[in-house]
């Protein structure tokens, strides 16, 4: 009966000083020793890049006329701008499409202060909910058939934002014809 409970307790303890030199093992300490020749630990990071998604309509009709009040002479739908991403980003114009053909003697202008031949469309953001602005100020004018850099928007993760079309024209173009703005907005990470 000794020696089988002798052969208990030996294999026990050797169990158990299996177990404590496989835990040590796998558990390193402040004072531990590295193993080999060098003290470098490869480490292997991966950068996820990330997805941008921004959601706008892809048509947006306005009206311009002399008639309507205030210095802005469009009368536009809002342009409600959804960041679908994670992370934030900005809107920017990198090139606007302008074609004037069907309005006789139109020019483009850069507003607010525009020839009596031209006409000048631009972009600005919402400040007071639900109304179309009626100034000019704070307008990103779009620069025709040019490359360009105009900044319209900056959209944190999962926000909107709102802008509207906006413009003046001189009193010698034309009110009864058609014209296109095309512009061509880039979605960057903020």
């Amino acid at each position: 009966m000794k020696r089988r409970l002798f052969a208990v307790l030996a294999a026990l303890t050797a169990f158990s000083i299996f177990i404590t030199t496989a835990y040590a093992s796998n558990n390193y300490q402040s004072g531990d020793v590295p193993i080999g020749s060098s003290n470098e630990v490869l480490m292997v990071g991966t950068v996820v890049p990330s997805v941008m998604s921004v959601t706008m309509p892809t048509y947006v009709p306005f009206h311009v006329s002399r008639t309507i009040e205030g210095d802005n002479k469009v009368i536009s739908p809002r342009i409600t701008v959804t960041n679908n991403s994670n992370v934030p980003v900005s809107l920017d114009v990198a090139y606007t499409t302008v074609d004037l053909s069907k309005l006789q003697g139109a020019a483009w202008g850069i507003g607010p202060d525009v020839a009596p031949n031209e006409i000048a469309i631009g972009l600005q953001l919402e400040t007071l909910a639900n109304q179309m602005p009626t100034t000019l100020s704070q307008t990103t004018w779009l620069q025709a058939n040019v490359q360009q850099n105009a900044s319209i928007m900056s959209l944190n993760a999962y926000g909107n934002s709102t802008m509207y079309v906006v413009g003046t024209l001189g009193a010698a173009v034309p009110e009864n014809n058609s014209f296109s703005v095309i512009p061509t907005f880039v979605v960057r990470q903020a």
